[in-house]
């Protein structure tokens, strides 16, 4: 399974030559809808409800805090993806081979990519949850997929409003309870930790043969993608690389394996 995620043009070169995936608190995201949301626990008692809310809000803090969320989506050819996430056209689209990648792991994804399809709903679902549990899930501090509370997870994660449909989106979710130093190996893996600002940004290390492809936008700059390009071939890197092209009839983004400025000319 490839899973895709677009950057702009030095986002991806740092993921490339650092073969590392960004995972990202949800505290940081665009959209304040989507945070944690763990449903309040519904009760009688004026009182009890009161620190019901408490308890709740208090899980929704430290998932947000301990709670690291890799978005990825279906396909490499989106033209509202290049545009909302690619720097208009001028970035690159980088495709992970989830396997390879470890994203589909249930020993060291907290929700692993076959489980993180995002569900879109132009409501939250506030009833009492339906499954029943029998392991223990520790709020923020859990590593592993705890299968019994799937649908927990996926209320709390999963649930995004129904306008962001058009992003087709996979989410991989790891603990970054214990990261907290530049090289930290946790359950969830091998982390490097960087900061941008007020932004502490948790690079996962992927294995060898991680990222399969790359694709280079309609805008990109041409000498940019050229020197990437000589830099993976150079590397030996088994990454296969392609050139995205606007289809004027059907108005969309399409893709070609990428040739070089050289053969390009004289093509």
């Amino acid at each position: 399974m490839i899973l895709y995620k677009y950057v702009p043009f030095a986002i991806g070169e740092k993921i490339l030559e650092r073969q590392s995936g960004l995972f990202s608190s949800p505290k940081t995201f665009n959209d304040p809808f989507d945070t944690p949301y763990y449903p309040e626990e519904p009760t009688n008692d004026p009182a009890s409800a009161i620190f019901a809310r408490l308890r709740t809000i208090g899980k929704n803090s430290v998932w947000a805090e301990n709670t690291g969320i890799l978005s990825l989506t279906r396909t490499p050819t989106n033209g509202l993806m290049w545009a909302h996430y690619a720097d208009s056209h001028q970035g690159m689209v980088i495709g992970f081979d989830a396997g390879s990648a470890g994203f589909t792991d249930e020993a060291s994804n907290l929700i692993p990519a076959q489980f993180g399809s995002v569900i879109y709903v132009s409501r939250r679902d506030t009833g009492p949850f339906i499954s029943k549990t029998k392991t223990p899930l520790g709020v923020g501090i859990t590593h592993h997929f705890p299968a019994d509370h799937y649908e927990k997870l996926q209320r709390v994660f999963l649930h995004k409003p129904l306008i962001w449909s058009y992003e087709e989106e996979v989410r991989v979710l790891k603990s970054l309870e214990g990261i907290d130093e530049d090289c930290a190996q946790t359950p969830s893996g091998t982390f490097t930790v960087i900061s941008t600002g007020e932004r502490r940004l948790h690079l996962y290390r992927l294995p060898q043969g991680s990222i399969s492809e790359v694709y280079f936008g309609i805008r990109v700059d041409l000498s940019q993608a050229e020197a990437m390009a000589d830099r993976l071939k150079r590397t030996n890197q088994d990454i296969r690389l392609f050139e995205c092209v606007l289809d004027l009839n059907e108005l969309s983004v399409d893709a070609k394996p990428y040739e070089s400025i050289a053969v390009a000319a004289q093509s």
